[in-house]
């Protein structure tokens, strides 16, 4: 079963996506910022579908140089873990990024610190977390597979669209990935297009979706009618 993310509904309030949602699919990824933002899970409970979460993220950096922001962004996934705990949902957490090239090594000790404390609050409340690879934005972390040893076995999320944008993604292939963000773009930007409208060989990324043992795909394109358009383009070429 494909799962799609609220993020092609996130202008709308959430209840309404997951109305559209509903008769498409039976796995939601709530993207938890702005109108989409999680502070309980009782609208979650009031449908019948499997969920995972998208941490926060705009507002958070878990490498941050700057102590209390750092502490708070960590605060602020903890959060989230104790939201899905009530749900039995995994959670997608990005890693983070450094203002200043030379800030590098700093921003790597912070992140390295927030990790530590993540994985030790997953533990608590009992919950799967995966971090995501990130698009070519800056001075994020994880843009490319040299990255990934700073995780120290956090399970990785695998964005195809990001990787593309980074010129990464044959390279990210190669990498165990355990979650799977899927929308297309042209190499260039970071456009979350329907599968089919970019330059992605969905062909090897659906391969290894397959031998990572993905089970729920997550559908992660910017338009409503372009999630359920490739809805159906996966559907049709690589089943359900």
């Amino acid at each position: 079963m494909y799962a799609i993310s609220t993020h092609c509904l996130h202008a709308e309030p959430l209840a309404s996506a997951l109305d559209k949602l509903a008769p498409y699919t039976g796995h939601v990824e709530i993207m938890s910022d702005g109108p989409h933002l999680l502070t309980d899970t009782k609208l979650l409970e009031s449908y019948s579908f499997h969920y995972s979460i998208h941490a926060p993220s705009r507002g958070v950096n878990i490498a941050s140089v700057l102590e209390p922001i750092r502490r708070a962004s960590v605060e602020v996934i903890a959060d989230t873990f104790a939201l899905a705990a009530e749900v039995d949902a995994p959670v997608v957490v990005h890693p983070g990024y450094f203002a200043w090239e030379y800030e590098y090594d700093l921003a790597e000790q912070h992140l390295r610190a927030s990790l530590a404390q993540i994985r030790a609050e997953s533990i608590q409340y009992g919950v799967t977390y995966f971090i995501e690879n990130m698009g070519n934005w800056g001075y994020f972390f994880l843009k490319e597979p040299k990255d990934l040893p700073l995780l120290d076995g956090a399970l990785f999320c695998l964005d195809v669209g990001h990787a593309n944008e980074c010129g990464t993604l044959d390279a990210f292939l190669t990498a165990p990935f355990a979650h799977v963000h899927l929308h297309d773009n042209n190499g260039k930007h970071d456009s979350h297009e329907a599968v089919g409208k970019g330059n992605i060989n969905f062909d090897n990324v659906m391969k290894r979706v397959r031998e990572n043992n993905i089970k729920t795909p997550v559908i992660e394109v910017e338009s409503f009618e372009g999630a359920i358009e490739t809805l159906g383009t996966l559907t049709q070429r690589y089943g359900a």
